[in-house]
This record gives C-alpha cells, sequence and structure tokens, in this order.
C-alpha cells in the first residue's frame, strides 16, 4: 500500500507553508520525499535533516525505520501517543504515516502533515492550569484502559504526539505553551518532583542550557515543561532528535564507539550549530548524566534545533533529565568503551567534543562535586526524605 502526504512548516509565515511530498510504500517499508520547487526558491528555505535530506531537488529514499525518516517521526506520536490513539479514536492508524497525519501539527517542531496541498490543521492546545482536575481524572482513566469523555479526549489529544512512554499533555500557561508531564501509580520515587530538582541541579553547570521547568502540586504532584519549540504561543524552532541524525539502522558495538554515542553527536553539532561552545556544552551533559545515574539518555532525549526566525542550528535545552539507574549502562555511547559510564571513558573522546584532556577531566571533577551534594538539591525542591532514601539506590557512586 502506498500512501503520500504533504510536509508542513509552521512558524515561518502567519500560515504554515508546504515544503514538500512524502510517499510512503508501507508494505515494503519505503520511504520517499522531495522538496517542493515553491519552497526551494524560498530565501529561507532550510534543509529539514542537514544529514538526511540535504536541501535539494533529489528524492530523497529511506529504507531503515519502517520507511520512516527520523525527523517526520520526531514530529509524531511514541508508545504514550499510540496508546492515546487507540483509546481515544474509533479507528486507529493502519500505518505509520497515518499515525502523522492524526496528529497533525501538536508535535514537537515546526512539521506538519496534510492529504492536503493547500492546508493542515492548524491546532493549538486549549487546555490550562484550571483544567488540571479533569487531566489527572483523565490520566488515571486512560492508564487504567477505562472508557474517558469526550471532554477527556479533547483535552488529552493535544498531548498524542509527544514522544516518550510517560503519560503527558500539552498546556498554554502565563502565555507560554508547557509540556505537562504526570507521576505513574507504579514510579518509585515522586518522578516530578525529582526530575525538577534534577534539572535544576544540571542549569547550574555554565554554559548548560536547560528547559524550564515548575512542579504544580496538588492531590497528585505533576511537572510543567517550557516548550522550547513555542514562544508566546508560536512555533519559533524547528527540531531534530539525535536519533534522526545519528541512526543508519541497527545499533552495535561498534556503532556505540564510533557512529552512535555522544561523541559523534558532539562532531555534528560543532559542524552545523552557531553555537561554538555546543560540543563543551554536551560534554558537560554527558558527564553529568554518567554521575546522576540518567541511563535513559537515549537519543530521543538530545536535539538540535533551528530558529525560524534567525535560521541557523544549535543544540536543544536539555530535556528528561532524571536518575534512572546504577547500571552504568548509558543508551547511547559515552567513549572508546561503548556505552559504559566511567571517567576513563567519558575521557576517551574528548577531542570529539573539541577538548583537551586536561579541560575535560577539569570538567568531569566539576561535575562530580556538584553531583556529590544530590541530597540537598533535592531536598531543597521538596523532595521527601522517603524519596532521597530510595534514589541513593539508584544514583551511582563513580570515582
Amino acid at each position: 500500500m502506498i500512501s503520500s502526504a504533504y510536509i508542513f512548516i509552521e512558524g515561518v509565515e502567519d500560515q504554515p507553508i508546504v515544503c514538500g511530498r512524502f510517499e510512503l510504500d508501507s508494505q515494503n517499508d519505503v520511504g520517499r520525499f522531495v522538496y517542493g520547487r515553491s519552497y526551494l526558491d524560498r530565501n529561507n528555505a532550510f534543509a529539514l535533516d542537514p544529514i538526511h535530506l540535504p536541501l535539494n531537488e533529489q528524492t530523497h529514499t529511506c529504507l531503515i525505520n519502517r520507511g520512516m525518516f527520523g525527523v517526520f517521526s520526531d514530529a509524531g506520536p511514541d508508545s504514550w501517543g499510540r496508546k492515546l490513539m487507540a483509546q481515544l479514536h474509533n479507528t486507529a492508524p493502519q500505518n505509520e504515516l497515518e499515525y502523522l497525519i492524526a496528529g497533525a501539527s501538536m508535535g514537537v517542531g515546526a512539521l506538519s502533515f496534510s492529504l492536503s496541498r493547500s492546508q493542515t490543521k492548524l491546532k493549538r492546545p486549549r487546555n490550562s492550569v484550571t483544567d488540571i482536575g479533569l487531566l489527572l481524572q483523565g490520566k488515571n482513566a486512560i492508564l487504567a484502559a477505562e472508557q474517558v469523555s469526550d471532554e477527556v479526549r479533547q483535552a488529552f489529544v493535544y498531548g498524542s504526539s509527544m514522544g516518550g512512554a510517560r503519560p503527558k499533555t500539552l498546556l498554554t500557561h502565563n502565555g507560554q505553551d508547557y509540556l505537562v508531564k504526570f507521576n505513574k501509580n507504579d514510579d518509585l520515587f515522586n518522578v516530578a518532583r525529582v526530575e525538577h530538582a534534577t534539572m535544576q541541579m544540571l542549569a547550574e553547570l555554565d554554559g548548560v542550557n536547560v528547559a524550564h521547568t515548575e512542579v504544580l502540586e496538588g492531590d497528585e504532584d505533576l511537572l510543567l515543561v517550557q516548550r522550547f519549540d513555542r514562544k508566546d504561543e508560536q512555533t519559533s524552532h524547528h527540531f531534530i532528535s539525535a536519533n534522526s541524525l545519528l541512526h543508519e539502522g541497527t545499533v552495535s558495538q561498534l556503532s556505540l564507539r564510533s557512529s552512535y554515542s555522544y561523541g559523534r553527536l558532539a562532531e555534528l553539532a560543532r559542524t552545523h550549530s552557531v553555537i561554538s561552545n555546543d560540543g563543551r556544552e554536551l560534554f558537560k551533559r554527558m558527564v553529568f548524566n554518567v554521575f546522576i545515574g540518567n541511563t535513559d539518555d537515549h537519543a530521543r532525549n538530545h536535539a538540535m534545533i533551528y530558529s525560524l526566525r534567525s535560521g541557523g542550528w544549535q543544540l536543544s535545552p536539555a530535556y528528561d533529565v532524571l536518575p534512572i539507574s546504577n547500571s552504568r549502562q548509558h543508551s547511547v555511547g559515552i567513549g572508546d568503551k561503548g556505552r559504559y559510564g566511567s571517567i576513563e571513558n567519558m575521557l576517551s573522546q574528548a577531542s570529539r567534543f573539541g577538548l583537551k584532556e586536561f579541560k575535560a577531566r577539569r570538567i568531569v571533577d566539576e561535575i562530580r562535586d556538584l553531583v556529590t551534594q544530590w541530597p540537598a538539591y533535592m531536598a531543597s525542591c521538596n523532595v521527601k526524605e522517603a524519596d532521597i532514601t530510595r534514589l541513593k539506590s539508584v544514583i551511582p557512586i563513580i570515582s
């Protein structure tokens, strides 16, 4: 079965503009994309993916990921979103492209998808902090696979195209768009509070850009993460995950040492970013993740963004940073020893980040000293003592 859709970009003009056409052969898992001539002729045209979709007239072909270019999948639903769609819609999407169209323009970044070449759905979240009670009720019903009201359906459809496995939706608060992340009953600790505290601690490092977060207290705490792809309720940045930039097929032990790694992402940032220190910043984030035990640092939790106003790529603010495990087995490569979190391994490829070893070692020492203070940071963010005790079995001791 061959399906096709038009790709639109929000935020360049008052209305979304069409930039190309995507065709998916779902039977053979082959995708093809071509930029439109009208888009190529624009002075402000940019490549949706600087690696896999360079800005030219050629037809670009994708033979991995079920034929889906990663930058398109980034804008579509992941496990939580697909669960939502299965429960909130009478008819489930039949292929990967239909999932993207169903999510329309609510996903991260500037892309939206339409069967029409002249228009796409322009959605804006209508949720606000006054809807928190409804959102909590709906979240619990969805997780329990219970029937939900039409009001809940409308409230949660806005989060269906945001990636990840945790329950989430979107809302607008004080003129800014936020991602809302919920706790789950089986969480080891209060994830909303701990993630907020962890992000606050990371933001203490000079030169590290971190997404703004805040905790909303109530019967259940929840975390608000300000969207860095939106400004004043308007699309401001295009988004591509590190997974889309790095992924070439099967991830192997060799690729974890070379191409599917922090080091490779740093090289891409140093090549394409307009921010000269992005390589150094990524090194600091990697070191922090190792010391805090954020082993869920998979490539979808790192990204680059493109400013629709000023142009130019840069590393996105850090997001989804949370202690997960003391296993020291990370989700992308750390260095010469693959994904193993150790000081030796972090230093082994310092040059890929644009760092001399002695400067990299100084950064490691600085971040190790910071992370040793984690109980105090957690307490200052009102993480309960019982949760701090549980975290002691999660955060590794690395010397």
